[in-house]
């Protein structure tokens, strides 16, 4: 299935679920809305990039092979960054960075409307959410995706909701994405994603290493795990600490046993460093067949410990983990969270 079909779909749902209703006349209907929305707003702000040549670079990419991100500076407002990160599920997201941050619980609208320069068309609701005081604005899968389609199309995708001023006056607060310089920026996010590994840190942080028995020589499915280990933890710069579990059993002399597990473990750590781990970075612990007694596990679990266990640690300030949970599809209109 291609992107552009797979996104369309997206669309589709989304205005499926939440009743998109297209308007004649695109500007007179958004003033309208704000105008309800808003119970009294005293002001409304937009921010939007003027057309101009000077902000054709307005959108910008980040790429790798685990994360490829597209951002957009929304003058006057903050950033808007599209996130989309390595692993079996590739979920979107977009998250809203005001420079002010957010004082009150209140509504977001996600809307689609016609370019500046080309005023005729439909306006359409395609998301909306709650977003909560101290919280940046937070759009799921679904919603994210539609926005991105509706801005290669040429629409703008404006994002109004309410906050109120240290006087307690009441303002709308529209901060708006534009087409202009959209299209060069989205195509390379398009290629990074076409380029994702296809696993991420929860596939890879924990790793179990299987020997065959008494021998220091891995199984292949061990090799292929250990090899994906290594890929991802040279591409994410959170990485600080590699620790490495090695067990030897299965011989009669616990010593035996020992150095069973420290062949097996300089092994793993030749490996490592030969593909472009730093040594610094790994740490190694090994257990024989009396070490793992005192772990409690039984003799028929101690004689299945051909192993190793290899964990990956991460810097916690360098991590953004709210990017890599299961977040529900937020956004989508009518849907409960």
């Amino acid at each position: 299935m291609s992107r552009e079909k797979s996104q369309g779909q997206a669309l589709g749902s989304v205005r499926a679920r939440g009743a998109a209703r297209p308007m004649r006349h695109a500007l007179t209907v958004l003033a309208l809305t704000l105008g309800v929305m808003a119970a009294g707003a005293q002001a409304q702000i937009r921010y939007e990039t003027p057309i101009s040549d000077v902000n054709t670079k307005n959108w910008s990419t980040s790429t790798s092979k685990i994360s490829c991100v597209l951002s957009s500076n929304i003058e006057g407002y903050g950033r808007a960054d599209f996130t989309l990160l390595s692993g079996a599920q590739r979920r979107l997201s977009l998250e809203l960075f005001p420079r002010v941050a957010v004082n009150t619980k209140t509504t977001m609208r996600v809307l689609t409307v016609p370019a500046e320069w080309r005023p005729q068309g439909d306006e359409a609701e395609i998301g909306s959410l709650q977003v909560y005081k101290g919280f940046n604005p937070f759009i799921g899968d679904s919603v994210s995706w539609a926005v991105l389609l509706e801005l290669s199309h040429g629409k703008r995708v404006m994002m109004p909701y309410l906050s109120s001023t240290n006087l307690g006056v009441n303002q709308m607060l529209v901060p708006t994405l534009s087409p202009i310089g959209f299209s060069p920026a989205y195509q390379e996010f398009l290629d990074c994603s076409a380029q994702l590994l296809p696993y991420g840190f929860r596939d890879v942080s924990l790793v179990a290493i299987m020997f065959y028995d008494k021998e220091n020589r891995m199984t292949p499915s061990s090799d292929e795990r250990l090899f994906q280990q290594i890929n991802y933890a040279k591409l994410d710069p959170s990485i600080n600490k590699i620790i490495i579990s090695a067990f030897g059993s299965g011989n009669s002399d616990n010593l035996d046993n020992l150095d069973l597990a420290k062949s097996r473990a300089d092994t793993l750590v030749k490996i490592l460093t030969d593909n472009g781990i730093a040594k610094e970075l790994i740490e190694v612990h090994t257990y024989g067949d009396e070490q793992l007694a005192t772990t409690g596990y039984t003799i028929s679990e101690r004689q299945q410990s051909s192993k190793a266990i290899i964990e990956l640690q991460r810097d916690p300030f360098r991590v953004d983990s709210r990017l890599e949970v299961e977040m529900p599809d937020i956004g989508v209109p009518g849907a409960v969270y």
